[in-house]
């Protein structure tokens, strides 16, 4: 005899039914499709049997819980059931052989690439192995590989900042680079993306190649913050199919470093996650210097009003409720980026803020009325740079420039440290002074240990080019140098922004005369 009473059985049958029609079609699909050589089917095939399990799970424990009170229907679970793990799910199986295609490949390294090259070869790739990262940037520069792998040091350039400049340079910037290592506690590079060497590495060559393919028609990439496995799964394939580049991440941790590691035009942030509530990384991404002009995107279950205000009030660009479709979402995002676009004054090479953000940051230091100091990073001899190789070139080596700040401002500043952009090669830093010098020193050092690599192997060799000034006469250019004038700032001796532009353009004009990159200090006492 049931213990439920007909009401309680026809509420049960409410929810089971569905269910079994759902659970019928998805072993109908996984039957059909399940062994596709289509990834994405795959994916979407796995992601299709997880929630029905977990559904299926849930369905069981109400039936378990359910009882009838009156004329009432009512479920009791325990809390505790809430915080177990419920994103365990069935294995969907080994994924089905990729191909990479053809293409020739430039292995910078020693015999820690050897199972790397044996695979390329097999696949039926042309591999080059060279000892040195200027060999590699040489032939990526002159033979246009598909693919350039570094692994390990080199006694020439540091292995990161000569995929850096592979990555940069228009000349190779069609070349998919990524750093290979063994040790993952290797720091990330902005923008290089990484090969394991203890993971399965077909997979990771499929991968990388897809999003560079992305990549490389200029598109908004989005990065997707969920907690949810199968949510990030399907949104990610349909933003995709949208026309998007999406980098997940599962939690608020990872979110965080990705946004400092890599650029993205809109951040999708869910409202609960497990490590952080989705607010909170909302308030985190407003107060960094590096982050506070990204869109975000607040997606959550919660549909009140109260919810949606405050969200939006706290810096959220759209509040959207789950679920929701894919082309009302994809609508959303295009409408968020247009806004973005005509609002922002993000320098469109660098993608750092410009005039105006720069204006209102110093602005801000001075209300406080606490020292501070500003620093003003301006290339020398771009002008000859740029004449003689063209302004995609010179364009790249700013795009080098602040890339090379932005990563020496993130591990050596702290969050309340700023970088802006003012156009052309010239940026400013507003830090401490005690941080503004160190940051200084190290953009120094990076910048002359890479610089000569922006140039042909006989220029750099010679250590200049020949050029033209602005009467048309011939002449000499150095190789390209930093100077760096940095402006102590305290309230008694400045009072609005331009001011301390116009004293640090003086001590630029003082720092011209110093051959070779440099940092000058202005300790002039103003009256």
């Amino acid at each position: 005899m049931s213990k439920f009473s007909p009401e309680v059985e026809r509420f049960i049958h409410q929810y089971v039914s569905p269910l079994t029609s759902l659970q019928s079609a998805v072993d109908l699909l996984a039957h059909h499709y399940g062994q596709s050589t289509d990834q994405r089917l795959n994916n979407l095939v796995a992601s299709l049997q997880r929630s029905t399990v977990r559904l299926r799970q849930f369905a069981q424990l109400l039936t378990e819980h359910l009882q009838q009170e009156g004329d009432d229907i009512v479920v009791r679970v325990p809390r505790a059931w809430y915080w177990q793990d419920q994103h365990a799910a069935p294995s969907a199986g080994a994924p089905p052989s990729v191909s990479l295609g053809s293409g020739s490949a430039v292995l910078v390294g020693g015999a820690a690439l050897d199972d790397l090259a044996d695979l390329l070869h097999n696949a039926g790739w042309q591999v080059e192995r060279v000892s040195s990262c200027a060999a590699g940037l040489d032939i990526a520069r002159y033979r246009r590989p598909r693919l350039l792998v570094i692994a390990g040091t080199t006694a020439d350039i540091e292995p990161a900042l000569c995929a850096q400049i592979v990555h940069t340079d228009p000349e190779t910037r069609g070349v998919v680079v990524a750093m290979a290592t063994r040790d993952r506690s290797v720091r990330p590079v902005t923008g290089i993306p990484y090969i394991d060497l203890q993971q399965p590495l077909l997979e990771q060559l499929h991968r990388l190649l897809s999003m560079h393919h992305q990549a490389g028609q200029s598109v908004p990439r989005i990065l997707l913050v969920d907690d949810e496995l199968d949510i990030r799964v399907i949104l990610s394939q349909q933003l995709t199919d949208a026309g998007f580049v999406v980098v997940t991440a599962p939690d608020a941790t990872t979110a965080l470093r990705l946004m400092h590691e890599q650029f993205f035009d809109l951040v999708i942030l869910d409202r609960l996650l497990p490590d952080s509530d989705g607010l909170n990384v909302l308030r985190t991404i407003r107060s960094s210097g590096t982050t506070r002009l990204i869109p975000v995107m607040l997606l959550s279950a919660v549909s009140s009003l109260d919810e949606k205000v405050r969200s939006l009030q706290l810096g959220a660009d759209d509040y959207v409720v789950k679920p929701c479709s894919a082309a009302e979402l994809a609508a959303r995002i295009r409408s968020i980026l247009r806004r973005s676009e005509r609002e922002s004054s993000l320098n469109p090479i660098s993608r750092l803020p410009g005039n105006t953000t720069i204006e209102q940051v110093i602005h801000e230091r001075l209300v406080k009325q606490e020292p501070f100091a500003v620093g003003y990073i301006d290339l020398d001899n771009f002008k000859g740079y740029n004449d003689h190789y063209g302004f995609f070139k010179g364009d790249a080596v700013i795009l080098h420039a602040a890339r090379l700040l932005s990563e020496v401002v993130h591990w050596q500043g702290t969050p309340d440290d700023f970088l802006g952009h003012l156009g052309g090669d010239d940026f400013v830093l507003v830090s401490t002074l005690e941080r503004a010098q160190q940051i200084a020193q190290a953009m120094i050092e990076r910048f002359d240990a890479t610089i000569p690599y922006f140039y042909a192997p006989e220029d750099r060799q010679r250590g200049y080019i020949v050029g033209h000034d602005r009467q048309g006469r011939p002449c000499r250019y150095p190789l390209l140098s930093v100077s760096i004038a940095i402006v102590p700032v305290t309230p008694s001796r400045y009072q609005q922004p331009y001011e301390i532009a116009m004293r640090a353009a003086i001590v630029k004009r003082q720092s011209k005369s110093v051959t070779g990159s440099c940092v000058i200090v202005d300790n002039e006492e103003r009256g």
